[in-house]
């Protein structure tokens, strides 16, 4: 029986190198994305009255499903 042997020769090559880095860079990217949190807000001004301006906030995280977020609104105080 032979000894267990692992042939790196595909990894000399550039195409080989670059498959093992797509690996590592893609875990590592949905490893530091995996608790991702977020807000985003928007003004909207209404005239003629300065005063009836409106806050709409979506909050947001990771898997990112906007579309089934739900904003809110709420009167600004200025």
């Amino acid at each position: 029986m032979s000894p267990f042997q692992i042939n790196l020769n595909p990894l000399k090559e550039p195409l080989g190198f670059i498959k093992i880095f797509e690996w590592i860079v893609s875990i590592l990217t949905f490893a530091t994305c995996g608790c991702f949190k977020g807000r985003t807000e928007v003004l909207v001004n209404c005239p003629p009255q300065v005063t009836d301006n409106k806050t709409i906030t979506a909050s947001f995280g990771y898997p990112f499903r906007l579309n089934q977020e739900s904003f809110q609104t709420s009167l600004n105080s200025q």
